[in-house]
């Protein structure tokens, strides 16, 4: 599968999500068979100003490819203007980002705010395909709520301004996260255009994707939250899609990629800011286990990386038959 030149070998990608996909957790998840990663969202203008701090979250290379670089913002020119930028990085695709529903990013007149404004983003959406070399691809909502649901409308929109694939994530934007992903949705905007669809929302096990994949007609699946604390979803996922089955998790693994993560987060961020980050993903790892509230409250006192390692160590050498999964 491709989108645009870039070829795809799995058909679940994982979902951008804002202090999660940075480049360690990009490279863990690559490393599970995830198709294609994207970088958390990052700000047009940020970058045309030349924020340090934004330039810095831009893929790097050296990174597993492939990997998309998502923008926000609400002017067609400082869009084009941070695609210029972008495209001239070590990313492969680059992504709009038209259903974001934060306030912060809606008030600048971008992410969901354009599900309000198919002209406008049409607009958006042809100045950058036709500024940038690299694939342009788009992330959706439903619309902007339960009276306003226009998703097939805009993805045809998209697909004619030149749009090489559109993300639907299956809520209107006034849902947030709330209620259900309308897969059936999903669906109708997969068949409405011939370019590829990503579909996204309430995909937190290997058989919700398969399930989704199969009934959409989607080419790909996003899997967001159901990857935190579970970047072997990918490759269950792969397994599963072409076997029928998947192996579990063992705490043994689960130990391996912990200290993993930290290890990675370590060399990218130092050991203080390594250790700070990965309590939050901590949190997701261990979600469910016995003992677990008490483990993240012991982790979450500790300030070494030495320190943190031999906790996760003996807490999954505890709790190894409660953890498969």
């Amino acid at each position: 599968m491709r989108i645009g030149e870039i070829k795809i070998k799995s058909r679940a990608v994982m979902a951008p999500i804002a202090g999660i996909t940075d480049r360690p957790f990009r490279a863990l998840v690559m490393e599970f068979g995830a198709g294609m990663v994207t970088s958390e969202l990052l700000s047009a203008n940020a970058l045309v100003r030349e924020s340090e701090k934004t330039t810095r979250m831009l893929p790097q290379p050296g990174e597993p490819k492939p990997v998309a670089a998502q923008i926000f913002g609400g002017e067609p020119d400082i869009l084009m203007e941070a695609a210029k930028i972008v495209d001239e990085t070590d990313c492969d695709i680059i992504d709009l980002n038209f259903g974001c529903p934060v306030k912060k990013v809606t008030k600048t007149g971008g992410g969901a705010a354009l599900l309000t404004d198919i002209k406008k983003a049409e607009r958006i959406t042809a100045v950058v395909s036709k500024a940038v070399k690299k694939p342009v691809t788009v992330k959706i909502r439903t619309g902007w709520d339960k009276k306003s649901v226009n998703a097939v409308e805009m993805a045809k929109s998209l697909e004619g301004a030149g749009a090489s694939a559109i993300t639907v994530h299956g809520r209107y934007a006034s849902q947030g996260y709330s209620g259900l992903a309308d897969w059936e949705l999903i669906s109708k905007v997969a068949e409405s255009v011939d370019i590829p669809v990503i579909g996204n929302g309430d995909i937190k096990t290997v058989e919700q994707a398969a399930r989704l994949l199969e009934s959409s007609g989607c080419a790909f699946v996003m899997i967001g939250r159901g990857a935190l604390g579970a970047p072997w979803i990918f490759r269950q996922f792969n397994e599963y899609n072409s076997a029928g089955s998947f192996g579990k998790i063992t705490a043994v693994e689960m130990e391996t990629v912990i200290l993993r993560h930290l290890d990675m987060m370590t060399v990218y961020y130092g050991e203080r800011r390594a250790v700070r980050k990965i309590r939050t993903l901590i949190g997701y790892y261990t979600k469910g286990i016995k003992g677990g509230a008490r483990f993240r409250e012991a982790a979450n006192k500790t300030a070494d990386k030495n320190s943190l390692k031999r906790l996760i160590t003996g807490f999954l050498a505890q709790n190894g038959e409660a953890i498969l999964t």
